[in-house]
Parts: structure tokens; sequence; C-alpha cells
């Protein structure tokens, strides 16, 4: 989470936010259009060279939010509302022309969503343009307001960000910018919408990418005439801040499904996935790059004719073919010729599945393990044994002592890499976020569930409870692999339906969310 810092002037300030707080502190023409969502009053109105939406909860602040700007002298006119609009505003510079849409409606919360069309009156290129949105105090001073960042988008992931407002208690806004919608303008300027949307408080919200500095020649500026879409920003507002962060989960969850609820779908279409599961088996067993041999066994390559075959490829491998199998009747011939090479993975001495077969080349440290890389063999190991596949049940039993001592010897929060014979740590953190494998302790608790499922034994029942209550408190900062986290939620799930723990539950909110 992330706090301000303003009051006591540690908090750095630029020209853009000084310059708002002054045209808000000054405002004297009359809005261009006034409406309400819920128990919220807005209204767009000009404030300088910007068109803004300025929402206020009665006594209790707000926030605002650009819609669009340009340069010198402006023509603004308030259109007659298209289908499902509240306002239509068009306004006309020098620079071109700019539709702003505007809607409006309390479904399970209030929202607003502001589509900014423009439409250039000359070749163009888009200077640098600030965040677009910005908290409010009682007085309407972003300055006077204080509160928490508790996720924002990360990389080319949806463009989101989730805030609470503490101080004046507005409430909890998310903001969602609709990246699919930015498509043309992306490939006309050069640019990715990665970590666009974020922001420091209290400058907020989206950053409309533009092109590297020098890069500008390369890229044809914006055609004369040609309508692009600039924004496509969903705010959605809470009354209440979360208790905890189970609770500000739930939050995230219940208005992210709002603004998906807003946009629009892809139209369905047909995929003869029947068809591509059996051409993708044919290859898998035909195609020379798929498969190499090894001690008189077949194995799967991690990559097209690359990488040394791996316990976790081969079992995520088999795993995808005995669900295959379950599904058309039948086993395919591929499950029992991949099983039939598990065992030379095994490693009788430390009595657990090494990464990689005692043949492994010099260019690779055979000792060497992703924490992650640990569990997720036994995972599908597991859900084979619950199948009543013996080889599976076997393996999966006897790996459990060295899994439970991993997770002892690391308290639950595992390094990036380590070694497997001593567990000395190779990397501890990543480099993005200084943070081990977070999410790992969850795909372990659903390995231990798994145990505990096949052996009644309560220590199996024990770790997991451990290894999930190890991680709370980790917020938005729980994730690691998505594959990971999902598989923590659904520990999370497992085990407030065995224990009757509420909080469990709503732990697996914080691995969804």
């Amino acid at each position: 989470m992330k706090s301000s810092a303003l009051r006591d002037g540690t908090a750095p300030v630029t020209p853009y936010l000084l310059t708002l707080c002054d045209e808000l502190a000054n405002m004297r023409s009359k809005p261009l259009a006034i409406f309400a969502a819920g128990d919220l009053a807005a209204e767009l109105r000009i404030l300088g060279d910007a068109l803004w939406l300025i929402v206020r909860r009665p006594g209790k602040g707000g926030v605002a939010m650009r819609a669009a700007t340009w340069a010198g002298e402006t023509v603004a006119t308030a259109l007659k509302p298209e289908l499902g609009e509240i306002a239509r505003i068009r306004v006309t510079s020098r620079l071109g022309v700019h539709i702003i849409a505007a809607k409006v409606g309390a479904r399970t919360h209030p929202y607003f969503r502001l589509t900014t069309r423009f439409t250039p009156s000359a070749p163009t290129r888009l200077p640098f343009v600030p965040r677009d949105l910005y908290p409010l105090d009682h007085h309407d001073e972003p300055l006077g307001t204080s509160g928490r960042v508790h996720a924002v988008q990360r990389g080319l992931n949806a463009g989101l960000l989730y805030f609470q407002l503490d101080d004046p208690a507005a409430g909890t806004f998310f903001y969602f910018q609709n990246l699919t919608a930015l498509n043309d303008y992306c490939r006309a300027t050069g640019t990715k919408p990665e970590d666009v949307v974020g922001g420091e408080w209290p400058e907020l919200g989206f950053l409309l990418p533009t092109p590297e500095p020098g890069a500008e020649e390369d890229i044809a500026p914006l055609a004369l005439g040609k309508e692009i879409t600039l924004s496509d920003a969903i705010l959605l507002c809470r009354p209440d801040g979360p208790s905890d962060e189970r609770d500000c989960a739930r939050h995230f969850l219940q208005l992210l499904g709002g603004a998906y609820q807003l946009l629009d779908l892809p139209p369905t279409e047909y995929r003869d996935w029947v068809d591509r599961a059996n051409r993708t088996l044919h290859d898998l067993d035909r195609a020379p790059e798929a498969t190499i041999r090894h001690y008189g066994h077949r194995y799967v390559h991690p990559y097209t004719a690359a990488e040394y075959p791996d316990i976790m490829v081969q079992m995520s491998i088999i795993q995808a073919i005995h669900d295959w199998g379950k599904w058309n009747g039948k086993p395919h011939p591929l499950e029992a010729e991949f099983k039939a090479g598990l065992n030379k993975f095994w490693d009788p001495k430390l009595k657990t599945l090494r990464r990689y077969l005692p043949n492994v080349g010099d260019d690779k440290d055979a000792d060497a393990v992703d924490s992650w890389y640990l569990y997720h063999p036994l995972l599908n190991l597991g859900r084979l044994a619950h199948g009543g596949d013996k080889q599976a049940k076997s393996l999966f039993l006897k790996s459990m002592d060295y899994a439970i001592k991993a997770a002892h010897h690391f308290d639950y929060k595992w390094p990036i890499q380590y070694k497997i014979t001593d567990f000395s740590v190779i990397t501890e953190t990543a480099g993005a976020d200084g943070r081990g494998q977070t999410d790992v302790g969850g795909v372990y608790a659903w390995v231990m569930l798994q145990a505990f499922d096949l052996t009644d034994e309560k220590r199996y029942l024990d770790e997991a409870r451990a290894a999930i209550d190890a991680a709370i408190g980790l917020g938005f900062g729980i994730n690691y692999q998505a594959n990971l986290t999902a598989w923590g939620a659904a520990a999370c799930m497992r085990l407030w339906r065995i224990t009757d723990r509420d909080v469990y539950r709503d732990q697996s909110y914080v691995y969804l969310a």
C-alpha cells in the first residue's frame, strides 16, 4: 500500500498538479452538464485547457477526472446525448475536434464512463499529457487529501487502479481504462499501453503512452480527419473503505466485476477444440521436435526441440493427456508411455523428485530448483493419485517428507531458486519487485490437502493451514505467477470447507484479487 505524505510537505508536486489546484479554487464558469449516480453528484466543466468530470460525495470529497485536453482557444458545445449517454460534449480547438461521451449508472455501485475521441485538424503529434485522476477533499483541493493505493496495472495487464480516500473519508474508487479501445492509437503512434495506469498520490490514473524521445521521426503523425479513441475510462465508487486485506480483496473483485459488465464483449466464435486436441496429440507423438529419448524412455521437450526434459513439464503433459482420456472415455497411449520414465527423476537419497534427469548437461546446475518447481509436479501426481493411479500415489506420498522439510526450512516464505541438496539460496528475490515466490505457499497448501485426502493424516492439514496463515498480510503483493496463485485460492476454499473457518474463504478473495 502507498500513503500520501502531502500534509507534511514531503510529497512531490508538479506544475500540472498546482495548475489544477488553482483552477479548482477559481471555478467561475457554469458546468456543461450536471448529473448524479446513486448518492454521488457529478458535473462536466472546463478548467483551463481541459474538460473535467468532477464527482463529489456531498461533504466528503471526491475525485476529478480529465476527459480531454487541447491547445489554444476552444468552443465547447453540449450535443444531444446518444443512446445510453447522459451527456455528449464537442470541443473544437486549433488542434482538432474532441467528442466526449459520458455514461452513468448505479448497478451494484455507482459508475461513470468517459469515452474521448479525437479528430485532428492537421497531421498531429500529441505531447506528454499528465495523469487524468485526482482525489479531492471537501474543498475540491487535491493537496488536502490522503489515502492508499491498493493495486495498479502491472505491465501489459488490465489497466486498473484501486484506491481509497481516507481523509476525507469519501470511500473506495476503482478506475479501469479499456485498453482495447486504444488499439488504433497505439498502432498509429508505435506505443504500448504498458504500466500506463497507476501514479503517485495525488496524481493518479491514466498516462497516455507517447513515443520515446528520438523515436518520433520514425512514426507517422496522427492522420488529419481520422477519428481515434484517446481514452475509454470507467470509474466505480463505493461509499466505504475495506476493514482488512480480505475485505479489500472482496471489494476489488466486486468492483472489477462491475467494470467488466460495462465492456463490449467480443462476439463468440466457434472453434473446434476437439479437432485441435486430436491434432496436438498427433503432433506430440509424431513430431521429432516434441520429444526425446533417455534411458530407454520418452520425455517431452519443454520447448520445441529445446531444453532438457524436466519433471514439471513431463507431469503437466501427462496430467493433460490423462484428462483428455477421461473425457474421451479411454486412455491415450501417450499417457502410459510418458509415465514410464518418471522414476528416473526420483532421487532415493534426498527422497524427492529432481527437476532434471541424472544426465542433464553441464550447462545446467543439476541441483538448482525454482521453489514452485518442487511442488507443481507433486500437484499433478496428486491429481493422478486421486484418480486411482498407484504409481503416482507412491511417488507422491514418498515425496511428502522432503516437501514439508523445504517448507519448514524457509518458514513458508520461499526464495526464487535454491539448491535442492542443502537449501542454500541461489536467488532470494526477483529484481522486478524485490520479493520471493510469494504464492508458492498456496500451491504447497493444495498439495498438502491432496495428501490429507489420500491419507487422512492431520499433519498434512496442519501444514496447509500453516502455509496459508503465513501468507496473510501480503495483500496484492501475494502474486508471483498467476497459475500458482489460482491454486492458493482453491486451497483456501478447500480449507474453509474442511475447517468451517470463514477466514480461509475470505483469504481466497486475496488470491483471486
